[in-house]
């Protein structure tokens, strides 16, 4: 009688989530289940929403999620590296690695502050795939990955944050050598150099700081004019220099 109940309870909550739509396609709902270590300073919760189908004798799925990841440490955070898995019933599986720079930022990830991601930043493309012989209940999970705290000090291996501590190098340099144009050179010279991309035989990962700063940059000079891209770039700085004294000590060198 016990095993009975067991199993009514587990079948009532796995088939709770499922919708079947008119176009044939299943909709399963999950929670996104936190996998950090137990003594992780970020706890992450949200849902996970799966839609699969089988079109042409492969097995279609996608996603979309919302997560909130909630600094629960008594430290204010500088650096935040994520991973979330997603794996439907299908066999389908995909992976996303997610990095959260402040360095350049007035406010750090503060304690009780939290991430969101909503539904239209956390969405897959259809993944095609073979149809499995046999189908399992999809799964959405969060793992912190790495945290850099105020302080120096980190949470987790630094291999993790080795692409973010790069693309921060990066944009140091790119950053404080436009700086410098501006200021040496005048607005003529500084909009040359902001209209060309980042050179990877000098600044590293330059297409990340292309993307991530210099564009961004392009955008704020077209829109409001050379001296408030300027004005941003040396706010960028600014905000970097406050925090850089704590950390220089015990970032990496790669």
């Amino acid at each position: 009688m016990r095993l009975c109940s067991t199993l009514t309870l587990l079948l009532a909550f796995v088939l709770r989530p499922l919708a079947v739509g008119q176009d044939g396609r299943l909709t399963i709902t999950v929670p996104v289940v936190d996998e950090s270590a137990a003594a992780s300073p970020i706890r992450t919760t949200g849902t996970a929403v799966f839609s699969e189908s089988a079109e042409n004798g492969k097995a279609v799925c996608s996603y979309n999620c919302e997560i909130e990841s909630r600094n629960v440490s008594q430290q204010p955070i500088v650096l935040l590296v994520m991973a979330e898995e997603f794996h439907c019933s299908n066999g389908l599986d995909d992976k996303r690695i997610s990095g959260h720079e402040y360095l350049f930022e007035r406010e750090l990830l503060g304690p009780g502050r939290a991430i969101t991601y909503p539904s239209g930043h956390c969405t897959s493309e259809s993944m095609v795939g073979p149809v499995p012989s046999i189908a399992r209940v999809p799964v959405a999970e969060a793992t912190t990955m790495y945290v850099q705290f105020q302080d120096g000090t980190s949470f987790g291996d630094d291999k993790y944050a080795l692409h973010m501590l790069q693309i921060r190098r990066g944009a140091l340099k790119a950053l404080r050598r436009l700086q410098e144009i501006y200021q040496m050179q005048g607005e003529e010279k500084f909009r040359e150099a902001l209209s060309r991309q980042p050179d990877p035989r000098e600044i590293r990962e330059a297409s990340s700081v292309e993307e991530l700063f210099i564009e961004p940059l392009r955008r704020i000079q077209r829109e409001f004019g050379t001296v408030e891209a300027s004005r941003r770039i040396r706010e960028k700085l600014s905000n970097a220099e406050v925090k850089l004294a704590n950390l220089d000590a015990k970032m990496p060198e790669r």
